[in-house]
């Protein structure tokens, strides 16, 4: 009896056991904690394979966490979404739902879109396409004979076609619709100009990164790619509006009709990168659906989706290349482009100049820092050198040694020879503040449009002895100025107390202001770069 009374109550035990699992299954079967929807925000060129990825997905009734798992797919211009994440105040819905996965065009929206708590670890790229330039059979072969860069873009956009052999083309006509192919082709011109990848913002700020996409910019024609695309298949290329755009390749070969050029380098990618979002409109349970997600776009039985559609799959991890605020210099260089810096220096010559400053005289190694800078000044940049102390010509405190104009190899010949005749004059004073406002109404009156104009006065002084006071020369500079030829003053001091009048003056103007113990140091030269040629 013992025995049967055993028996019985373990059959027992196991019957309530199976129950209860079977109550279990039947309750994680029927989504016990309900729906979960995961909204995804996908740029449009991906969005075919995503969202049918997605369906397919969706077919297969996933469960996370006792949820029933539901995908659903948004398709919106990633420019749109790094404005609509990173503004202040509510949510556009115009956007759609606030994604708790975010698959833009490139890692560049990526870093553009770089706030605290906006999205989570590194995002993984999921389908790439290289960035190229979509060009007419006859100017693909010509740009490849010529081994071209993307260093030389800016050259042939500004230029003519006939240095590579095309001969009544013009120049490249180059178009930059705004999107991430323009954006990620003006950075790497950038990057290839100043020698530095990945593009940093002190490189995209400096004179030679802002030509460069400048010359990208200015003129480009104005259209958007499907036009583009169009046009750069006309029958007669050769005087077509367009004769390149900017795109992926993935977007080039579903055109047809027009060729592929990779301008010489490291050719930017759109990585298509999915990246989780963090922000307080996504739970553990879309977060971790999101997760889950990815991994599924990535499995090798998805790959098919991405290679029909003409994209590479699970590229490696590249990432933006530059960082959040060189991107956003170049963005704004490509919406404002300003062709060079036209600057005309004021070089003191008063006695004082001729004080040694390490192993040569003060002025001798201000002019050796002149010459070295115009040296690494583009062509499409101006320069001009004025000489003041006092009475240098007859009572005229200033010698216009070389008048400013565009650096031809005549020019740079020019200001050279100027430099080799300056020499320190016998007056300890100066009289800097006539020459200053003497340059100013020069600069308006010769002004130069499309680019930055402006002036740099260096001195050690200033020990001015005119009539004209600090605060008449505020006044004077206030009264000449013109609001449609805007001209920055740039002041450097060396080894000298400079003055509020000066420092008011550069403020003014949107200048900078310097003060530096030597010149016999790596910062004047760096602050003599910067001042001609920082558009």
């Amino acid at each position: 009896m013992a025995v049967l009374l055993l028996a019985g109550a373990i059959f027992a035990w196991f019957q309530v056991s199976d129950r209860a699992a079977q109550e279990n299954s039947t309750a994680a079967g029927g989504c016990v904690e309900g729906e979960a929807t995961l909204f995804v925000t996908v740029d449009p060129d991906l969005e075919a394979p995503v969202r049918a990825i997605a369906g397919k997905y969706n077919e297969t009734k996933p469960q996370v966490r006792d949820h029933c798992a539901k995908v659903v797919v948004t398709a919106r211009p990633s420019a749109d979404m790094v404005a609509g994440l990173t503004a202040d105040g509510a949510w556009n819905g115009v956007l759609g739902p606030q994604p708790a996965l975010w698959i833009p065009d490139s890692s560049r929206a990526i870093e553009s879109a770089r706030v605290p708590g906006l999205i989570e670890g590194d995002p993984v790229p999921l389908a790439a396409s290289p960035i190229v330039l979509a060009v007419p059979e006859d100017l693909r072969q010509a740009l490849e004979t010529a081994q071209t860069t993307w260093a030389d873009l800016p050259r042939l956009q500004q230029g003519s076609l006939n240095t590579v052999g095309l001969p009544n083309w013009g120049g490249l006509k180059l178009a930059l619709p705004t999107g991430d192919a323009a954006l990620a082709a003006a950075t790497t011109v950038a990057a290839a100009t100043t020698g530095t990848d990945p593009l940093t913002e002190a490189a995209a700020q400096s004179g030679q990164a802002v030509s460069a996409v400048s010359g990208l910019a200015a003129g480009a024609p104005e259209a958007d790619l499907g036009s583009a695309l169009n046009t750069i298949a006309d029958p007669q290329p050769a005087k077509a509006a367009v004769h390149a755009v900017a795109a992926t390749e993935q977007q080039v070969r579903a055109h047809g009709n027009v060729a592929v050029f990779r301008p010489v380098g490291a050719a930017p990618v759109a990585d298509h990168p999915a990246a989780l979002m963090s922000g307080p409109w996504v739970d553990q349970t879309q977060n971790l659906i999101a997760s889950v997600f990815t991994e599924y776009l990535r499995a090798p039985e998805q790959a098919q989706f991405f290679t029909s559609a003409g994209f590479a799959v699970t590229p490696p991890v590249t990432g933006a290349g530059a960082n959040r605020a060189a991107l956003a210099k170049v963005g704004a260089t490509l919406a404002n482009p300003v062709l060079g810096v036209q600057s005309t220096v004021l070089l003191d010559t008063s006695s004082s100049m001729s004080t040694i400053d390490g192993s040569a005289t003060r002025l001798a190694t201000v002019i050796g820092a002149l010459r070295s800078t115009m040296n690494v000044m583009p062509p499409d940049f101006g320069l001009g050198v004025w000489a003041f102390a006092k009475n240098l010509d007859g009572t005229t405190p200033y010698d216009v040694l070389a008048p400013t104009k565009t650096l031809t190899d005549d020019q740079r010949t020019a200001v050279g020879a100027a430099l080799g005749t300056v020499k320190a004059a016998e007056s300890r004073t100066d009289q800097a503040y006539p020459t200053l406002l003497a340059a100013y109404r020069s600069a308006i009156a010769n002004y130069v449009a499309g680019k930055t104009n402006s002036i740099l006065l260096i001195t050690d002084g200033p020990d001015d002895d005119s009539t004209i006071t600090g605060a008449k020369l505020l006044a004077d500079i206030t009264a000449a100025v013109d609001k449609a030829k805007p001209v920055r003053i740039d002041v450097i001091v060396v080894g000298g107390p400079g003055t509020q009048t000066l420092q008011g003056v550069a403020e003014q103007t949107g200048g900078t202001y310097t003060r530096l113990a030597t010149s016999n140091d790596l910062s004047f030269g760096t602050a003599m770069v910067q001042a001609l040629t920082t558009p």
